[in-house]
């Protein structure tokens, strides 16, 4: 048999499963993540709140910058749906506007969450802030709560702006808080690392 098809090269099954290994433990890191980030999100969103003021931009940024991309909807949409089950769901249409602007909020995030310092988290409490004002905002007018011209988009808009304020300032709030402690995490750990290397 030639060392080209020879099924025992001790360094190819040492690879491959050393990349087994590697893609399984960032799997489960991945669901314990996604676990805590759902649970915390259900936990934080349960607890009265002002309308506007709540976890839920936080958790999607955490969800942006710390999931793959085909898991960073679960928490968020986890956390509001479990919520609303909860307390009551409302009419169809608003809901669908609702969690359009959380959908859009998380998706938006991830090119500005790829780096993780403090501007950056900033300009995404923000950006997530926007975004979901700007497209759940539409509920009043697709209501019939305002009239469809272009005095009623703006009266729409300029009523909803206590709103998006609140929202910025949650998200920098709990958004900053989460990845100042996530951030601590890190340094601890790195500390810690040091020590035992010096030893």
């Amino acid at each position: 048999m030639s060392p080209e098809t020879g099924p025992s090269d001790p360094f190819t099954c040492s690879g491959t499963s050393s990349l087994w290994s590697q893609k399984m433990i960032r799997s489960a890191r991945s669901l314990l993540v996604l676990a805590g980030l759902s649970l915390l999100g259900i936990i934080t969103h349960l607890v009265p709140h002002d309308m506007g003021v709540s976890t839920v931009g936080a958790i999607s940024m955490l969800a942006a910058a710390f999931l793959p991309r085909s898991l960073r909807l679960v928490p968020v949409l986890a956390a509001v749906l479990l919520v609303d089950a909860v307390n009551g769901f409302y009419g169809a249409l608003a809901m669908a506007f609702v969690y359009l602007g959380h959908i859009a909020g998380v998706l938006v995030l991830g090119p500005i969450l790829s780096s993780k310092n403090a501007r950056m988290v900033a300009l995404a409490a923000i950006a997530n802030a926007l975004v979901f004002y700007l497209i759940s905002n539409i509920t009043p007018m697709a209501m019939g709560f305002y009239p469809a011209t272009l005095e009623g988009w703006i009266n729409c808009y300029v009523n909803g702006l206590p709103f998006l304020l609140r929202g910025v300032l949650a998200n920098l709030v709990f958004g900053g808080t989460a990845f100042g402690v996530v951030w601590l995490i890190g340094e601890i750990r790195a500390h810690r690392l040091v020590i035992t290397q010096r030893h």
